[in-house]
């Protein structure tokens, strides 16, 4: 009456050619995906492109002819997002840097020369198109009837150095204002121009974290410049975005310099090397790189940016 040990149903192996369909369908299937997060993707650089750079510039072409005759502007260098192209509307601000070439000022302090622009702007500008003009620690902000707010960062030229307020507004700090522009420039470049989308997507993830966990535009931006140092991976926003936030994930744990000058680091809002900031940021962007690479539908992509 035998035992029949064992028991498994027994399973026949798939053919070569059964088994060549089933990889031929696996592949289309990740093919159909790749596709449809590829357009995801484009559709999500779009809208981040919307905003209207052009009108913005327009805006502080505008303010420099009304005030380069009051006040003596050696130039208008965009800073922020605008001069990189990195902007992400409603993510980033729109930033100018205005130096100021004056005798006058020279040898007064960066709080003296914050009211001295601040007093201009709010005496020269017409306001029928300006909602508020308000001066914060080191800045000025216009805000525009249409809703457009740029902030104005007054710097003084002195000889051959350019000069702002340092962090605490009392100090000067000389900077080189074209200096972190000009590698993002080259690293794009190399990049096939992808970097700066991959840039863009990367920092529209990081508005969605919650508060506490969001870094600065400028941190990601020196991020993702080291990041591609010696990348040679694929040179497109998808490969590349998984690969910015891998290396942001483990180069956030130390502090970065600030290669413009502006500050010693970029990133002293997170503490010191290895702080509980640091680590708390890290598990999120790995948790976020995790998430895109096992996604099996666009929707889960999706999810990503919309959180």
């Amino acid at each position: 009456m035998g035992g029949g040990g064992g028991g498994g149903r027994y399973v026949r192996p798939w053919s070569s050619s059964e088994q060549q369909k089933i990889d031929l369908a696996q592949e289309r299937e990740r093919q159909r995906l790749q596709g449809s997060v590829n357009s995801l993707l484009n559709d999500l650089l779009a809208r981040f492109n919307s905003r209207d750079t052009d009108a913005t510039k327009n805006k502080l072409e505008e303010l420099s002819n009304i005030l380069g005759e009051k006040i003596e502007i050696d130039q208008i260098l965009f800073g922020g997002s605008v001069a990189k192209h990195t902007e992400v509307d409603g993510v980033s601000d729109i930033d100018a840097l205005v130096v100021l070439d004056r005798s006058d000022l020279r040898g007064k302090s960066p709080e003296e020369m914050l009211n001295f622009f601040y007093n201009a702007l709010n005496a020269n500008i017409p306001r029928i198109k300006v909602d508020t003009i308000s001066q914060g620690r080191l800045a000025v902000t216009v805000k525009y009837k249409d809703g457009t707010e740029i902030q104005l960062l007054p710097a003084l030229r002195s000889e051959n150095t350019i000069a702002i307020a340092g962090s605490g507004g009392k100090s000067w700090n000389d900077i080189n204002p074209r200096a972190f522009q000009r590698e993002l420039t080259e690293a794009n470049n190399k990049m096939n121009q992808s970097l700066v989308p991959s840039i863009k997507l990367f920092k529209s993830i990081n508005s969605a974290l919650p508060k506490q966990k969001q870094l600065t535009g400028y941190h990601i931006e020196t991020m993702a410049v080291d990041a591609v140092k010696n990348y040679d991976g694929p040179k497109l926003p998808r490969a590349l975005l998984s690969h910015l936030l891998g290396h942001a994930a483990e180069r956030v744990l130390r502090p970065i310099q600030d290669k413009t000058g502006q500050a010693r680091t970029v990133d002293a809002y997170l503490g010191k090397a290895d702080s509980l900031e640091r680590r708390n940021v890290s598990q999120t962007l790995l948790a976020m790189k995790r998430r895109l690479e096992s996604a099996t539908t666009v929707a889960q992509w999706r999810t990503v940016f919309e959180e």
